[in-house]
């Protein structure tokens, strides 16, 4: 499963910086996505950003599933 994880983030990059710096827009994304990149640099937003809040929902027949509950524990600790 993390190799999963891992190969869809990494997959994700590449196409996220090649639709930014082909154009003039400007988006907001987690640092991450943007680093190493010699076509796209990062700014202070003009603006304060508020923060979000993430939640986890599950329905209750899975709650004490073991491979849900290790799924849940590995989201948790990877943000």
């Amino acid at each position: 499963m993390s190799q999963e994880c891992v190969s869809r983030h990494e997959t994700a990059r590449p196409l996220v910086q090649s639709v930014l710096a082909s154009t003039d827009l400007v988006g907001m994304l987690p640092a991450r996505l943007v680093r190493g990149s010699d076509a796209l640099r990062m700014v202070e937003p003009p603006v304060e950003v508020p923060g979000y809040e993430m939640a986890m929902l599950w329905h209750e027949r899975v709650h004490r599933d073991p491979a849900h509950q290790w799924l849940r524990e590995f989201i948790a600790a990877s943000v």
